[in-house]
């Protein structure tokens, strides 16, 4: 691979610039109430799909429907770094989505966080 040596830690290339950027992948899976998926995913459009849209160091959401388990969602996200991600997860406005969608979730998010090696369409 071009520019890669073994054993490195690989950034994502911001394709737009040309620099060489670290990028911070979030992959959250959530399991909901019985029958509340669908109450969670409109909590989601009213309180966080507005701010992901708006925000620029956000660079991909997605939201996924588990396909076997209809109590089960993912997101994935990409960062433009740490930061921007801890300023989301600080917000007031997060904590408003929290409070309300909290009653309807079964557990607590299995929440990962990455450094993505590879990637096409960053």
């Amino acid at each position: 691979m071009d520019g890669v040596r073994v054993g490195e830690p690989l950034a994502c290339r911001h394709v737009h610039k040309g620099e060489h950027v670290s990028k911070l992948a979030m992959i959250i899976k959530t399991r909901t109430q019985p029958g509340k998926r669908s109450e969670v995913a409109a909590l989601y459009q009213e309180h966080l799909a507005p701010r992901a849209a708006g925000n620029p160091e956000q660079e991909i959401v997605v939201w996924c429907d588990d396909m076997h388990d209809p109590d089960v969602f993912y997101l994935f996200e990409i960062y433009s770094n740490q930061e921007a991600m801890g300023a989301n997860a600080q917000a007031p406005w997060f904590a408003d989505y929290m409070t309300a969608a909290g009653p309807l979730l079964a557990a607590e998010p299995e929440v990962g966080m990455a450094m993505p090696g590879w990637s096409t369409g960053l």
